[in-house]
């Protein structure tokens, strides 16, 4: 039985089929392992069909994801290692 959720990215709501995850509109989204880390630590519920779409096609033009972040934090544990 399908679950109503609210989008927390755009507040849309929405249909989860939490029992069938292979027939919810997540399942067809096709996410790498990097897209689905920013969605775990960035969001605490499921997005809505167009949300996940939109983070698939801007995720590595936007400049922001787990990538540039982890690389900005190395960077900067780096230069903090060197200042010390």
């Amino acid at each position: 039985m399908p679950m109503k959720k609210v989008c927390p990215r755009c507040g849309v709501t929405h249909e989860c089929i939490h029992n069938d995850i292979s027939q919810c509109h997540c399942a067809n989204a096709k996410l790498d392992t990097y897209q689905r880390a920013y969605l775990d630590d960035n969001y605490l519920d499921c997005l809505c069909q167009a949300c996940l779409s939109e983070v698939k096609e801007s995720f590595y033009i936007s400049g922001v994801n787990p990538l540039y972040s982890k690389k900005k934090k190395d960077d900067k544990e780096s230069t903090d290692s060197q200042q010390r």
